[in-house]
C-alpha cells in the first residue's frame, strides 16, 4: 500500500467546509411552507449534488452510479437512508440553532452513521494540498455522505464557537452559520427573506394606518 504523501494515487476525500452539512440539510427548501421544495428525488440527484459540492467518496460513488439501472431496489434503499440521515442532521442543527439539547435518538443515529463512514486516519497529498485517505468501502449511505457526516460532527464539536442559526422566515427555515460581528443575524439571505419580511412589516403598518 502506498505511503501517505507518496506519488501513487490514493482515493481521498477533501476536508469538508463547516457549512456542508447545513447545505445538505437545505436541499429540502421552504420546510415551513405547505409545499417544501425537494432538490433530491433519487440516488442520481444525490450523487450529482455531492459531485457539484466537490465531495465524492471514491470508489463507492462510481459503484453506486450504476445501481439505479442494475439494482433499483438497493439504490432506492440507499437513497432512503441518505434522506433519513439528512433529516437527522437537520434536527441536530435545529437543536443547536435553538439552544436545545439534541434528541438522544438523533445523536445515536449520527454517531452510528459516523462509525460506518470511512475513518479519518491519515492524510494524502491532493494537488497542492492534502486530503483524507479514503478506505475502499462498498456503497452505503454513510460512505457516500462521509464528508457531510464529518462536517456535522465537526460542527457539533465546535458548537461553542460556531453560531448555527435557522432563518427567521417561518416558511423558509434554512440553516446557516452566523458569522456577523454582532451575532444577531436572522435571515438566510437579507436580499430574499430579509427584504420579504421588511416588505410584510411595511404592508402591515400601512394597512394599520388606513
Amino acid at each position: 500500500m502506498p505511503l501517505p504523501g507518496s506519488a501513487a494515487r490514493v482515493p481521498s476525500i477533501r476536508p469538508p467546509p463547516d457549512t456542508l452539512c447545513l447545505d445538505y440539510a437545505n436541499t429540502l427548501a421552504w420546510r415551513g411552507s405547505t409545499a417544501p421544495v425537494e432538490a433530491l428525488g433519487a440516488l442520481p440527484d444525490l450523487l450529482t449534488w455531492l459531485a457539484k459540492a466537490g465531495h465524492v467518496a471514491l470508489p463507492a460513488s462510481d459503484a453506486a452510479a450504476g445501481w439505479p439501472q442494475r439494482h433499483p431496489k438497493r439504490a432506492a434503499r440507499l437513497f432512503a437512508e441518505a434522506i433519513a440521515l439528512r433529516e437527522t442532521i437537520c434536527r441536530c442543527c435545529y437543536a443547536l440553532a435553538s439552544g436545545n439539547a439534541i434528541a438522544a435518538t438523533d445523536f445515536a443515529a449520527l454517531n452510528a452513521a459516523l462509525a460506518a463512514a470511512p475513518p479519518r486516519h491519515c492524510l494524502v497529498r491532493d494537488g497542492d494540498g492534502f486530503a483524507w485517505a479514503a478506505d475502499p468501502m462498498p456503497p452505503a449511505a454513510p460512505v457516500l455522505l462521509a464528508p457531510v457526516l464529518w462536517s456535522a460532527a465537526d460542527l457539533l464539536a465546535c458548537s461553542g464557537r460556531i453560531r448555527v442559526r435557522r432563518c427567521a422566515n417561518a416558511q423558509c427555515l434554512w440553516l446557516f452559520i452566523d458569522r456577523s460581528k454582532t451575532g444577531n443575524r436572522r435571515w438566510c439571505d437579507m436580499a430574499a427573506c430579509g427584504n420579504r419580511a421588511k416588505a410584510q412589516r411595511h404592508y402591515r403598518r400601512t394597512r394599520a394606518a388606513c
